[in-house]
């Protein structure tokens, strides 16, 4: 999910589930001035005040949330389900509370716990997954661990579901008097294994992680589970929720601290990157203003993860233009800097002389020198000679250019591609050759074009882009362009844009103009 869909989803679900925070707080309000909190027993009225100053907690955790969310786009997706999770929980086992020895509210009473039961496991596993976000999946345990984890945790909703029939849990009688059963330190066995995985990671990755990390997560795995142990010998104490959620606060105050200047230095990264693609690329159009015979115009419109296109046309003499239409592979600083080097190398090498496979050659050894990041480029050089029409063309595992001839239709000009720039050395590419007529327009682009993607998953494709150009016709170069870019804009709709649209467009007019 990129950043733009990201915002749009929370702006979504962020009053919506803040409002359930803040029902529940409202209803429990309720709950206990219907039952008359200060003629209950202390220990049950101080649990039941304990749920509540939690719930609030976790509304303003979650509230907090939603602004780093949409104030710097921190993935707090983990996190948010934790505290939601035990917002939930503080919720029902105050229910439970309010419901307990009250015969009317028995059958309600046993839903609830059934309930909070539930949710128990799946707050526990959604710990796990937000430490497993922080170490990041490059780390192979976690994805053998996550299986297992799944595992036992739909084991135990299952057997708390059939609970609600066997007990062998809890109980709650037709008196609404909860008991635990003879199996409830099973139930426990789960959350026990659970961080004890999470230990194993927190231990074996202990490098990775910065000391302020390592100690709000052991804070988060230490303080609830003496509490835990006392739940499981002595009835009648419940902090261990509001423990968890005390804990989750602290985790949030040192944690997301830590993401939030992650992610600022990231997006001071993708900035730079931008502005490395940007200023390398030419904009000034017309870009050769004193040349009559030929109109030139390209555009770029980056996607939010900055990758790495790129497109250039210079003159290597006064009757020979060289085009250039290439993708980087990969995204952010190290395919910006990549495509710098690239474009460097191929403009360079073009002013030298030769065909564009010879400068296709040559620019792929230099690339393959030292790039140990294993990037690559694919690219479309085309040179055309200025007074006659005619282009020589060579293509390193990039896009096909379109052509138009005269007043006729847009079509591909399929030919055999080479292997892409920077993957392999000595690698050789083939020379071939068309010409333009006056009137000619030849159209080169990314496959950010191709495959924009719309909301239901599918691609725009190559018959789109070609549909798009012939309805636009004859219209200049810039216009043209913008007229695919409309097209391809109203196809994606609001789906958020994976990649670079790079395009180029020149129609030749002749040397006689």
């Amino acid at each position: 999910m990129t950043a733009s869909r990201g915002r749009y989803r929370n702006s979504v679900l962020a009053p919506l589930t803040v409002g359930i925070n803040l029902f529940m707080i409202l209803f429990a309000l309720f709950e206990m001035a219907m039952r008359k909190i200060d003629t209950m027993p202390p220990l049950w009225a101080m649990n039941a005040g304990i749920d509540f100053v939690g719930m609030i907690v976790g509304c303003v955790i979650l509230i907090c949330c939603y602004v780093d969310m949409q104030r710097i786009g921190m993935d707090q997706r983990y996190f948010r389900y934790l505290v939601e999770a035990t917002t939930f929980s503080l919720f029902t086992d105050l229910s439970a509370w309010m419901m307990k020895d009250q015969a009317r509210f028995w059958m309600l009473n046993r839903i609830d716990n059934t309930v909070f039961f539930l949710v128990s496991p799946v707050t526990v596993y959604f710990f796990w997954r937000y430490v497993a976000q922080i170490i990041g999946r490059d780390d192979p345990r976690i994805g053998k661990a996550e299986i297992l984890l799944k595992i036992g945790l739909f084991v135990e909703i299952f057997m708390v579901i059939i609970n609600f029939w066997f007990g062998f849990f809890f109980t709650v009688d037709k008196n609404s008097s909860y008991r635990r059963g003879h199996l409830y330190p099973v139930f426990m066995l789960y959350s026990v294994v659970v961080t004890i995985v999470i230990i194993a990671l927190i231990v074996a990755n202990r490098k990775k992680l910065h000391r302020r990390q390592i100690i709000a997560l052991v804070i988060y795995l230490g303080t609830p589970l003496p509490l835990i142990i006392v739940a499981i010998f002595v009835y009648g104490l419940s902090l261990n929720y509001i423990m968890c959620m005390l804990d989750t606060l602290v985790m949030y105050g040192v944690l997301s601290v830590e993401q939030g200047r992650e992610k600022m230095a990231v997006n001071k990264e993708l900035s730079t990157a931008a502005s490395i693609q940007e200023g390398m690329l030419p904009r000034a159009f017309p870009l050769f203003p004193d040349r009559n015979e030929f109109e030139l115009h390209a555009s770029m419109d980056p996607a939010k993860e900055v990758g790495g296109d790129f497109y250039d046309a210079f003159l290597i003499d006064e009757d020979h233009l060289a085009i250039v239409m290439a993708d980087v592979s990969g995204k952010g600083v190290p395919a910006a800097l990549f495509m710098v080097i690239a474009k460097t190398l191929i403009k360079n090498r073009s002013q030298m002389g030769g065909t564009p496979a010879e400068i296709l050659a040559d620019v792929n050894d230099r690339l393959c020198e030292g790039n140990d990041a294993k990037l690559f480029v694919t690219v479309w050089l085309g040179i055309l000679t200025v007074s006659t029409g005619h282009v020589i063309e060579a293509n390193a595992g990039h896009e096909n250019p379109v052509i138009r001839r005269g007043d006729g239709a847009y079509e591909e000009l399929k030919r055999k591609h080479g292997f892409v720039c920077g993957g392999k050395k000595k690698m050789r590419y083939r020379d071939d050759e068309f010409d333009l007529h006056p009137g000619d327009i030849l159209f080169v682009y990314t496959d950010g074009v191709s495959e924009a993607t719309n909301g239901d998953g599918v691609r725009y494709g190559t018959n789109r882009m070609l549909t798009a150009l012939n309805e636009a016709g004859d219209q200049n170069p810039e216009e043209l362009l913008k007229a695919v870019r409309k097209d391809v804009d109203v196809f994606v709709k609001t789906a958020p844009q994976f990649d670079d649209l790079t395009m180029l467009a020149v129609r030749y007019l002749g040397a006689g103009t």
